[in-house]
């Protein structure tokens, strides 16, 4: 049996380090929140932690209609056999220790480390290298800079740019450099070099869609588990285009040809298996890319980022393989309310106005929440399934019309 937790707030562990660290109440509110989530992508035999009689209230009901995992619980100490947080960090690696889990069953501190300093930005440095030295095209090669003096020479050298943390949470740590050093982007690099060593410095592309190629580490290698068709805004992960590998692979393949698909694939795998084999890191990884415009040229950057854990693009393709009909589309999408009241407003609006439809134990049509909605719920992950998934707009559904 697997033990699932997710703990989304590991990234911003990974840039303090300290297993003792603490994270903001905005963190905390996500991770409780969206608590549910392993429920949707874990095996049903595992078992998930959920921090609350709503969260099993949620799971309950929605084992009348999915096969899903139970609710953890101390009386299955005993049957794990392996603990899959969201990601890892010695702040996650400590909680565990403190919940009782026997340290047979987790990471030691010399793998916890590698795993920190391979989620390092930079890591994405070394991808896009070993790619173009196996002739893969690239674009112009990020730096990694230490100095806050080549930074200034970075940023002023060019028209726009921009500027990352080693490791920061979605959206933060990430500057946007516009030809001229001012305070506060001086302010933002200068801070980050002290606290965490350095900076990544990266080319501006004109951005035409997102994507990522999610892997799998395991014991024998590293292998390729599908397609993340994603949007975000500045940064900030906003949603999820549901649909099989093969119509995304199409789409995909409408900007630029699927050979040049096939062939990054492999040698990411290769790459990914020679890199992380001696780390000892197993469990789910995604790269993201993006697909830029160079002089009316659609080109492929082959490696912006690697998330080196769990990601939402995974759970959008776990979830669309393993509950969705095959001949389904939809939108997968992860909301913030400001205000208490706002998310269980449009929950009801959306049940209302989509209902929802399963045949066979597949989601044929309408919405779907994935975690429980109350009151005081501030984060919602949900997805809309069929031809009403066109009105919540997508660049994927413009297109294929």
């Amino acid at each position: 049996m697997k033990f699932h937790i997710f703990n989304p707030e590991n990234d911003l562990a990974l840039a303090d380090g300290n297993a003792n660290y603490f994270a903001p109440s905005a963190a905390m509110s996500i991770a409780h929140d969206l608590a549910t989530l392993p429920l949707w992508f874990a095996a049903p035999e595992d078992t998930v932690m959920l921090p609350s009689l709503e969260h099993t209230v949620y799971r309950n009901s929605m084992a009348e209609h999915f096969d899903i995992p139970s609710a953890y619980s101390c009386a299955f100490q005993n049957d794990i056999t392996e603990v899959a947080p969201w990601g890892w960090s010695r702040q996650i690696q400590r909680r565990l220790q403190v919940m009782g889990f026997d340290e047979w069953l987790l990471p030691g501190n010399e793998t916890v480390d590698r795993i920190r300093e391979m989620s390092n930005r930079r890591t994405a440095i070394t991808i896009l290298e070993k790619l173009s030295q196996r002739g893969v095209d690239t674009p112009p090669m990020p730096c990694y800079f230490t100095k806050p003096e080549d930074v200034a020479n970075f940023i002023n050298s060019r028209d726009r740019c921009v500027v990352k943390a080693p490791w920061s949470g979605s959206g933060k740590g990430i500057a946007w450099g516009i030809g001229r050093v001012e305070p506060p982007m001086e302010n933002f690099y200068t801070g980050i070099i002290r606290r965490q060593g350095g900076v990544v410095c990266e080319h501006f592309l004109e951005k035409e869609v997102e994507f990522a190629m999610e892997f799998r580490a395991g014991a024998n290698g590293v292998s390729f588990a599908g397609y993340s068709l994603f949007t975000s805004f500045k940064g900030v992960y906003s949603g999820n285009i549901l649909a099989t590998d093969s119509d995304i692979e199409d789409f995909i393949g409408s900007y630029i040809p699927k050979e040049q698909l096939h062939n990054v694939r492999r040698e990411l795998c290769e790459i990914l298996t020679t890199l992380f084999i001696p780390v000892g890191y197993t469990g789910f990884m995604g790269i993201d890319m993006m697909i830029y415009n160079v002089n009316g040229k659609h080109r492929l950057n082959p490696c912006m980022e690697l998330n080196l854990r769990m990601n939402m693009g995974m759970v959008a393709r776990r979830i669309f393989d393993t509950r969705i009909a095959p001949s389904a589309k939809g939108v997968y999408k992860v909301m913030f309310f400001k205000n208490k009241g706002e998310a269980l407003e449009m929950h009801d609006d959306y049940n209302a106005r989509y209902g929802l439809r399963i045949v066979d134990d597949w989601i044929e049509n309408g919405y779907i929440n994935f975690n429980p909605v109350t009151p005081d719920t501030r984060y919602v992950a949900f997805a809309i399934i069929g031809d009403d998934a066109q009105n919540v707009g997508s660049l994927y559904f413009n297109r294929q019309e």
